[in-house]
């Protein structure tokens, strides 16, 4: 998917400046170091928490991404821009209906931005809708030809609706509209290589399907569950191994067997290990 650039900050904030840099610089976590204390202090200031929104997108982080732009739409609940970050952060997590929604009512609020309607078209793509997809943007296209991520966009729809040659076309419309976009070119080298593979029919199903695979985004599993998973099981274990402990230690006690001093060191050690496992594993609260 391209990478979409922000609307241009009000005069004024050069805090949004210096984040523009640090993020054109590939610089995410200094982004979130820099407004994190800013939106703290000014909760309101809906421009840093687009820019808090694309930062942790670039880190991997689209929950948290969510959690900023809809903290963006809540000061501003009709500007198109909090919805396009709600939309690729939702894309990311693989809520896909969300993302569609909020990138179609989006649109609706800005049906003249080109933007707005490539970020529905990649939501839809991300979640394996290409007819929609190329319903969509086939209209935008028409409406706004001038733009460059809107053909790049709607030549991956038509790929991964198996019709290449058309697809190409798109791309170099593209290219001649920006000879340097790098979405096409990456597209382009794609689509050759796929093409390669191609004799007949099945084959070009094949490919179209495989591309059309590779655009999809599956719904994450949320790494607090696998953390919430471990715990649990370390947990279980040190109550397992330490109830093993009380209960050869009672027998011993009792006289009934005759325990050795490295069953015990080896059932207190297992004990501990996994008692400290628990409590590093344990979910951070938030």
């Amino acid at each position: 998917m391209t990478q979409q650039p922000l609307l241009a900050p009000p005069a004024g904030h050069p805090i949004l400046d210096e984040a523009d840099i640090l993020l054109a610089r590939g610089r995410a976590g200094d982004v979130v170091d820099l407004l994190a204390p800013h939106v703290g202090r000014e909760p309101e200031h809906v421009g840093a928490w687009h820019r808090m929104a694309r930062a942790r997108l670039e880190l991997g982080d689209p929950q948290g991404a969510k959690r900023a732009a809809w903290a963006a739409w809540q000061q501003d609940p009709d500007g198109p821009e909090s919805l396009f970050w709600i939309s690729r952060s939702c894309s990311a997590a693989g809520d896909h209906t969300e993302a569609i929604e909020t990138a179609a009512s989006a649109c609706r609020q800005d049906p003249g931005n080109p933007r707005l309607h490539n970020r529905l078209g990649e939501a839809q793509l991300a979640d394996g809708r290409i007819g929609d997809a190329i319903a969509n943007l086939q209209v935008a296209v028409e409406l706004a030809g001038y733009d460059a991520d809107l053909h790049v966009t709607y030549a991956h729809a038509l790929f991964a609706a198996g019709r290449p040659l058309t697809a190409r076309e798109e791309l170099g419309r593209a290219l001649t509209l920006d000879p340097r976009h790098a979405g096409a070119q990456v597209a382009l080298a794609r689509f050759e290589n796929l093409m390669r593979a191609v004799v007949d029919a099945p084959t070009l199903a094949q490919a179209a399907d495989e591309f059309a695979d590779s655009l999809r985004v599956r719904p994450e599993t949320p790494k607090s569950q696998n953390r919430d998973a471990f715990a649990y099981a370390m947990r279980v274990s040190f109550v397992w191994f330490f109830t093993a402990l009380l209960g050869v230690g009672a027998f011993d006690v009792m006289g009934l067997v005759t325990v050795p001093d490295g069953l015990y060191m080896t059932l207190l050690c297992a004990s501990g290990m996994f008692a400290i496992a628990a409590k590093i594993a344990r979910p951070k609260l938030s």
